[in-house]
């Protein structure tokens, strides 16, 4: 069963396991309402959940199928081009046998890919309810695990995309020329759960600079997942200014929470 904030359908790039519990950056964001009026920078683009709630932005990632992905959706033509690949190629219905089919052909248009190769990956990425499993060489790793393909609301997305200053960008968040920052600027990253100590070390680090530099940022994170809380992160933010979304009041074995991490 799948946890809630998990949800593997969203028609923006789901991310399981990466995701907000529903609700939550509703929550959060009514909290900090001004968050909406600035320039974003998302150093961990996944889902694009907080970046395309801004009135611009920047999305870095070291996946480049994430980025070629975030670029077909901001395509005028996004959701027509899925819709007819997925006639075309799965014949309107998913099988095992034709998942891996078109998954062992994907893979190789992937060295040269089309528009139309990556709204195929988007349909591959469905039938594997969203898992995003790439290898070393970028080639899709998912297996299948199917749910139902739903474009409804990537032309009511998009059209923000299109009338908006989104940038894309592949890369380490590192990569991040800070020259660029105004202050209208908010720098924003999404901790996965669970994450390797080495990298969020890392990662508190470059933050902790970005506050000495005095540079407004954003972190977000599952603080609790199935009654089990993250102890680095929670003991990290205590520096911050921290909204927890929803509060956790008793232990408990199936409890989720969602942490806000600002400097400002």
């Amino acid at each position: 069963m799948v946890d809630a904030g998990e949800s593997l359908n969203k028609p923006i790039l789901p991310f399981p396991g990466h995701e907000l519990i529903p609700g939550s950056k509703q929550q959060f964001l009514a909290l900090k309402s001004g968050i909406k009026g600035r320039y974003i920078y998302d150093l961990g683009l996944s889902t694009g959940d907080i970046l395309y709630e801004g009135r611009g932005g920047m999305g870095i990632s070291d996946n480049r199928r994430i980025i070629q992905l975030h670029d077909l959706i901001k395509k005028p033509y996004a959701e027509d081009l899925i819709k007819e690949e997925f006639e075309k190629t799965f014949k309107g219905k998913w099988g095992k046998a034709k998942f891996y089919r078109i998954r062992r052909d994907t893979n190789i248009e992937l060295k040269n890919p089309t528009r139309r190769t990556i709204a195929k990956l988007y349909c591959l990425l469905a039938a594997s309810g969203f898992r995003h499993k790439f290898d070393s060489y970028g080639n899709f790793k998912g297996e299948y695990f199917p749910h139902p393909l739903d474009t409804t609301e990537i032309k009511i997305n998009n059209k923000k995309l299109i009338n908006s200053d989104f940038l894309l960008k592949y890369g380490k968040y590192s990569s991040l020329d800070k020259n660029l920052l105004t202050n209208n600027s908010l720098v924003y990253f999404h901790i996965p759960f669970p994450w390797p100590t080495s990298k969020k070390l890392e990662l508190f680090k470059y933050f902790d600079n970005l506050e000495y530099q005095q540079k407004d940022f954003l972190i977000t994170s599952r603080l609790v997942n199935r009654g089990r809380m993250d102890e680095m992160l929670f003991d990290w933010a205590g520096n911050y200014s921290t909204i927890i979304i929803p509060q956790f009041k008793e232990s408990s074995l199936y409890s989720s929470s969602d942490i806000f991490i600002t400097n400002f």
